[in-house]
């Protein structure tokens, strides 16, 4: 399965939606491929063929907000080992900045 997506129940979908992965039926024959943008006769096929849910992608304007202190929080127990304060110990230091920039996706300028 792709990262920006989650499964969508087939009452919630609607024409238009992409699909962020291949959908397959019980028996592992494609369905649709992925990245189709449904329409309101495949969700109406979708569900004659027993579909209960649908691999969304999901929009970039609609992925949760990032949260700073859940990140700060995962980073201090992911570099439990460091102290954030000691700057002999540079090169951790180096590290936790650039993976909190990542997950807070700031832009980093090279």
């Amino acid at each position: 399965m792709t990262s920006g997506m989650h499964l969508t129940p087939l009452t919630d979908a609607r024409p238009g939606m992409t699909l962020s992965d291949v959908l397959l039926d019980d028996k592992g024959n494609v369905l649709l491929a992925q990245g189709v943008v449904l329409t309101e006769t495949m969700l109406a096929a979708l569900a004659r063929h027993g579909i209960d849910a649908l691999p969304i992608l999901q929009a970039a304007d609609t992925a949760p907000p990032i949260d700073p202190a859940a990140v700060q929080a995962r980073l201090d127990i992911l570099f439990r080992g460091n102290d954030r304060e000691d700057h002999a110990d540079w090169a951790t230091g180096i590290l936790r900045r650039y993976v909190e920039d990542y997950r807070l996706q700031r832009k980093v300028q090279p």
